[in-house]
């Protein structure tokens, strides 16, 4: 009777005991815990009390072991299932963060983590288990990364212990650590030192060179003396070599950088050592559409541009002349070392054969050569080599009507031709067929002569006057001033289609295919021509008024 009183009174001592050790534990506090068993679902823990507590096994990143001290954080006294609710992802958030709180009350303003989230106004930054809010404004380089693998640096902003805030910025960070650098950089180098760079990046306009931290440019005017360059060819990506500082803009935070400036600047012997008409030698370095780069030697380049290349052919395709590497001599035609620039020329380094045409090629010259092309509006005909004559389609045939030149001709045929005229400086030279032969209207003003008397038919009225078709169809026009002497107003009261009338010639215009009459000179032509006749049929003395009077009756 005596034993149970004190067995019992052992066990109250004991839960007691472990009722005093659990209440020691406050909410939120982290206490170890030692894990005795895990299920699917938790991880049990003994924490010192009588009873254990247990954790969500998603809690842990990877499957604990039995006998595993953690740390746990009591959630709230109540229990459920019989057990106390603890969390370990909770306790070693707890834990980062006093950690965190401690060395920022130290001083420390930087923290490392990585971007692990974007959401509204900003990124979400795991700072080695803390949470922080990177605002989008003060992103800097990062601004365009949803999730970083690397760690960064970045600058504490703000911290807020009670809501467990923190506000970090990336771009704070890099403008201390570029001022660090560039009061670094600034007492180290002045313009004109020379410095070790990396290239870190090839843009259109030139390369960033890492120097000493801090980004440079090297300008492309800046590489080389030449003017025809391929910057890959001349830099590697990552390559360190040499370069030259040619201006510190500290406000601005930009630093340009020179490599040609290393060696001297190869134009300024240019002068003394080239003039114009000189024959060089020179390789081409690059062929555009309206021309090709010579280099004549290092550093020097000049211009040949397309219409420089041929006498024969203005503005010819280069391609079809000049290629990459190809050696060539050409001839300086102009120099300038204030710009730099070098005009070159490759037919003047050729005589012109144009200066000479005429006297291969005279004008009324008749020659036989093949047809080299047949266009809409003539023939071109091959001289010699590069070198054509055209006969314009009004010069093929004096028939009119005759101007289906692919039907009448072909690519390859031989045709005879007179030269009509050359243009030396326009490289023009122009052929005639039709001028092999007199054209018909030659022919008419031969037989036609002025003063000629001529027997047609009326074809044509019109109010300026008559046209009459004389033999093998042949035209003439008498204009009314030349229907008669006396004054006629309208000409179908006197004539009519059909009628045969005779006129004399006025003139023939061969260039202008005219042909003019005249009725008026036909009968004073004729009245003259009659009066000869009654004087040689009459002595003088005889002819009397009445022989007069019958010849103006008879008109």
């Amino acid at each position: 009777m005596d034993q149970m009183p004190q067995e019992f009174n052992e066990t109250i001592d004991m839960e007691h005991v472990a009722d005093s050790a659990l209440e020691e534990i406050v909410t939120g506090q982290i206490v170890p815990g030692e894990i005795v068993t895990i299920d699917s679902e938790f991880v049990y823990v003994n924490v010192g009390t009588k009873s254990d507590g247990r954790i969500p096994l998603e809690e842990f990143d990877k499957k604990p072991e039995v006998g595993e001290v953690v740390n746990v954080m009591l959630k709230h006294k109540r229990m459920k299932d019989g057990m106390y609710q603890f969390s370990h992802k909770a306790a070693e958030f707890e834990k980062r963060w006093q950690e965190f709180i401690k060395s920022y009350s130290e001083g420390n303003l930087t923290v490392k983590g990585r971007v692990v989230n974007s959401i509204n106004k900003g990124k979400l930054v795991d700072c080695e288990g803390v949470s922080a809010f990177l605002p989008f404004s003060l992103t800097a380089d990062l601004k365009g990364k949803t999730t970083t693998e690397d760690l960064y640096d970045f600058f504490i902003k703000s911290v807020d212990d009670k809501k467990r805030t923190i506000i970090v910025s990336r771009k704070d960070y890099l403008d201390q650590e570029n001022s660090k650098k560039w009061e670094h950089f600034s007492s180290q180098y002045k313009i004109g030192d020379k410095i070790t760079g990396k290239v870190v990046k090839f843009v259109e306009f030139g390369a960033f060179i890492e120097v000493e931290g801090i980004d440079a440019l090297l300008h492309r005017n800046d590489m080389t003396w030449k003017k025809v360059f391929k910057q890959r060819k001349l830099l590697k990506l990552g390559e360190e070599t040499e370069f030259i500082i040619l201006d510190i803009n500290r406000e601005e935070g930009k630093i340009s950088l020179g490599l040609k400036q290393l060696s001297e600047d190869p134009w300024k012997l240019v002068e003394g050592k080239y003039s114009s008409g000189d024959i060089v030698n020179g390789t081409v370095v690059t062929v555009t559409t309206y021309g090709a780069f010579i280099e004549i030697e290092d550093g020097i380049e000049g211009y040949l541009s397309n219409s420089d290349i041929s006498w024969t052919k203005n503005n010819v395709n280069v391609k079809d002349y000049l290629e990459k590497g190809q050696i060539l001599e050409v001839m300086v035609l102009d120099i300038n070392p204030v710009e730099k620039k070098l005009t070159l020329g490759l037919k003047q380094t050729q005589p012109n054969p144009w200066d000479s045409i005429d006297e291969r090629f005279p004008v009324e010259s008749v020659y036989r050569k093949k047809i080299k092309k047949i266009v809409k509006f003539g023939i071109f005909v091959e001289l010699e080599d590069d070198i054509d004559g055209l006969i314009h389609i009004s010069d093929v045939s004096w028939d009119d009507d005759n101007k289906d030149l692919h039907h009448l001709y072909k690519i390859g045929d031989e045709i005879e031709f007179k030269i009509l005229d050359i243009k030396k400086k326009e490289m023009k030279i122009s052929c005639g067929v039709k001028q092999l032969t007199k054209s018909p209207w030659e022919l008419i003003s031969e037989k036609y002569p002025p003063r000629k008397k001529v027997d047609g038919v009326i074809s044509g009225i019109t109010p300026f006057g008559l046209f009459i078709k004389l033999e093998d169809d042949v035209e003439g026009l008498v204009h009314i001033s030349e229907v008669s002497r006396r004054r006629v107003e309208n000409l179908e009261d006197h004539f009519k289609i059909g009628d045969p009338i005779g006129a004399t010639v006025l003139g023939v215009d061969v260039e202008k295919r005219r042909l003019s009459l005249s009725i008026k000179n036909y009968e004073i032509i004729s009245e003259k021509e009659e009066l000869e006749k009654i004087m040689k049929q009459s002595s003088p003395g005889r002819v009397t008024l009445g022989d007069f009077v019958d010849l103006k009756l008879e008109e």
